[in-house]
């Protein structure tokens, strides 16, 4: 890690812009001011390394990206820049002609990396600090991190945060990317996790290649694990969701389109391809009734076929529960109490009845719906505090413009400040993934982002 950018060293005049959080989202930001606008000043926040962030920082080989190599380009408009950035590399995963490439995690993290450093210069500066506090001022933002006082004309926010605070005892371990939630298990122990999305499957992916032989249980509200990509790609199915349509009838007309798809021997994955480009569209259309109906009747089944893995690790899944590996409850835990073994859990199946277990471990698998961690961190607790930004009303993230541009507590947009990633779910819902991300920090380039500042006004 670089040491941070001391006073003296600050760039001057004021920086154009200021992101706060170095993950893909800020990392991608930095990167696309860089080429669309080479004569700002830019600065990147983030304590550690620029680019990995939670989702990429992992070390595990066995954590594959969701997404084929193909489409994780950090430049929208060049698309295999990644895929040939990683065909370069002797450590690159190979497939045969016409399979997409799924590679390991850690790659593109340092893939993300190379490309920061290779752009770093003196119009692009990563400061290595946290930041505490963020004020508005008269001629634009002032930014506390460690000792230091920055300036900046425009600010994004591109917190990530998914991830669970700790704070439950052990053997529970609510924070999955803790090193301890995983460190010292009995090898032959049992292990519950909870959740079954693309969190825990990281888990077991991660016990079995430190060692672990012991069972694992899995449990969901429905049971569900996550489905696999086509091991070949095929192109989109068309669907038509047209403007007004409700979420059952969009979710009726995804289902119609699926049957029609299988009579002619095309997999359900091309359909969901085929709903992508449409997903922030509808939702925006939709109410806030509408969109609480999709919450609740929807989001599990929409998740499960939108949020794939790798066929890898598809057949990896279907191994451990043929081989007894890998057991799936759909239910709920009740309660659980510390005891010799570790825990001993009860849990209530969806059908009816209860099962009871010891266990080593409790692990909680929560993904981006059920974490919060974001609304306790700085620089954005003490926004929330003096009313400069405001949790949207379903709670997914920040009230903000369509554009991106933060609105306040009186619901008046912030000039100059934008938030973008997984901040603006509640606006945008799909908004985690790769092309979304760098589709947004591009419009906000050319929107929020670009309204000029006035550098001689009072401070």
């Amino acid at each position: 890690m670089r040491p941070a950018v001391s006073t003296a060293e600050q760039m001057a005049p004021v920086p154009d812009l200021a992101i706060i959080g170095g993950g893909f989202a800020g990392t991608s930001l930095a990167l696309q001011a860089r080429l669309a606008r080479p004569d700002w000043r830019v600065l990147l926040f983030e304590p550690a390394e620029p680019g990995p962030g939670l989702a990429y920082s992992t070390l595990e080989p066995g954590h594959l990206l969701n997404v084929p190599a193909a489409g994780m380009s950090l430049f929208p408009d060049r698309p295999a820049h990644f895929a040939e950035w990683l065909a370069a590399r002797p450590d690159a995963p190979r497939a045969a002609p016409g399979e997409p490439v799924f590679a390991p995690r850690r790659l593109y993290g340092r893939y993300l990396s190379e490309q920061f450093r290779a752009a770093e210069g003196p119009m692009l500066r990563h400061v290595a600090l946290p930041v505490s506090r963020l004020e508005r001022t008269g001629g634009g933002f002032v930014l506390r991190a460690g000792e230091e006082t920055w300036r900046a004309g425009r600010v994004a926010l591109a917190v990530g945060g998914f991830a669970a605070p700790g704070g439950a005892p052990p053997p529970m371990f609510s924070n999955p990317w803790d090193p301890a939630a995983l460190r010292g298990i009995d090898p032959d122990a049992p292990v519950l996790l909870l959740g079954l999305g693309l969190t825990a499957v990281d888990m077991l992916v991660s016990l079995r290649e430190g060692g672990h032989r012991g069972p694992v249980l899995g449990l969901s509200r429905h049971g569900w694990l996550p489905l696999p990509h086509l091991p070949r790609a095929a192109p989109p199915v068309a669907v038509e969701l047209p403007q007004g349509c409700g979420p059952l009838e969009a979710l009726r007309r995804i289902r119609q389109a699926q049957r029609e798809a299988a009579g002619q021997g095309q997999p359900w994955q091309a359909v969901m391809d085929g709903v992508r480009p449409q997903v922030q569209r509808l939702w925006q259309d939709w109410d806030l009734a509408a969109r609480r109906r999709f919450l609740r009747h929807g989001r599990s089944a929409w998740n499960l076929h939108r949020h794939r893995v790798a066929p890898s690790i598809g057949a990896f899944l279907a191994k451990q529960r043929a081989t007894g590996g890998l057991e799936v409850v759909a239910g709920r835990l009740l309660s659980w109490r510390t005891a010799a073994s570790g825990a001993e859990v009860v849990i209530g199946r969806r059908g009816g009845g209860e099962l009871r277990r010891e266990v080593g471990r409790i692990i909680q698998c929560i993904g981006p719906d059920g974490a919060s961690a974001w609304r306790q961190g700085a620089p954005v607790a003490g926004l929330m505090e003096r009313g400069v930004v405001e949790v949207e009303p379903l709670g997914l993230g920040l009230r903000v413009a369509p554009s991106g541009q933060i609105a306040d507590a009186a619901g008046s947009v912030v000039p100059g400040l934008a938030a973008i990633g997984p901040l603006t779910r509640g606006m945008l819902w799909e908004i985690t993934a790769v092309p979304e991300i760098r589709a947004q920090a591009a419009a906000a380039l050319a929107g929020p982002l670009a309204e000029p500042i006035d550098p001689d006004e009072e401070w």
